[in-house]
């Protein structure tokens, strides 16, 4: 079975993968939970969300300009769904799944603002998101400056300046490297970026076999990248793949720069002797 082929049930990540536009960040984070549930049904979280529209439709057409509308927002997110994050949520995979966080309101940044971003757009506020450094943000342009708000922080609402004051305090980088990334982030560096989290908790937890399904989706979505490629031959070893490993590990051999040509070489002698194929 090809590498697409195991992914034929996630429609909206394959759409990412042939670089469409109009991709359904939520489905598509969906999919990536069913990775470790796979009985996941999307239709719970999908129906909590169109209530979540529905219940503010209203205060939204009735408010006065985009701050208003902004504060409503936030106000329902951080009262009524009860969004936030904690310092424990990076530890913890289920914080990058898009039902637990409805169902607990507790996540990471990049998945609660994905809560908040799918919201909004449904009730006609163009939140987007945004791929800062070390933490990830949701931005909104308004009469008074592009705002940035916060979801992991109860939804705190920050002027430009002020976002890159507090990212400055927090990242020590400095201040012009900060402002190129508060552009808005694509859907494919979105769900790129929310994979590396979970590759990161997987890893961090020596959860090997949960840690190569997310970089099998990586690997398609950075087809060219050979640390991509690499990671995968590694992971796939480490999960207890050594057959899966064979090829990526070749194919990394011949373009590795010097310094890793010993490891990859002791990885690839690995591989085949714990391949029941080549022995």
């Amino acid at each position: 079975m090809s590498a697409l082929q195991q992914f034929e049930k996630d429609e909206q990540f394959l759409r990412l993968v042939r670089r469409e536009r109009d991709v359904d960040l939520i489905v598509a984070g969906l999919e990536i939970a069913r990775d470790s549930q796979p009985d996941l049904e999307f239709e719970p979280t999908l129906q909590k969300l169109r209530t979540a529209v529905s219940q503010m439709t209203r205060a939204i057409a009735m408010a006065g300009d985009e701050m208003a509308e902004l504060n409503i927002l936030v106000q329902y997110m951080t009262e009524e769904l009860n969004l936030h994050g904690d310092e424990d949520s990076y530890d913890c995979a289920e914080s990058s799944f898009l039902n637990h966080v409805m169902e607990t309101g507790r996540g990471i940044p990049i998945s609660l603002s994905l809560i908040y971003m799918a919201i909004a757009n449904n009730l006609g506020i163009p939140l987007v998101g945004v791929s800062a450094p070390s933490h990830f943000l949701t931005q909104l342009p308004t009469d008074y400056g592009v705002m940035y708000i916060d979801p992991f922080r109860h939804g705190h609402i920050m002027t430009e300046p002020e976002c890159v004051d507090w990212l400055h305090a927090l990242t020590e980088i400095p201040i012009e490297e900060i402002r190129p990334t508060l552009r808005p982030a694509n859907e494919r560096r979105i769900i790129v970026r929310m994979l590396n989290n979970l590759k990161s908790v997987y890893g961090g937890n020596s959860q090997w076999q949960p840690a190569w399904r997310v970089q099998r989706r990586l690997v398609l979505l950075n087809p060219g990248s050979y640390r991509e490629k690499r990671d995968l031959a590694l992971l796939a070893l480490r999960a207890g793949r050594p057959g899966e490993a064979i090829e990526p590990l070749e194919e990394c051999l011949t373009v590795c720069a010097p310094d890793e040509t010993p490891m990859l070489q002791q990885a690839l002698r690995d591989a085949l002797r714990d391949s029941p194929n080549y022995n």
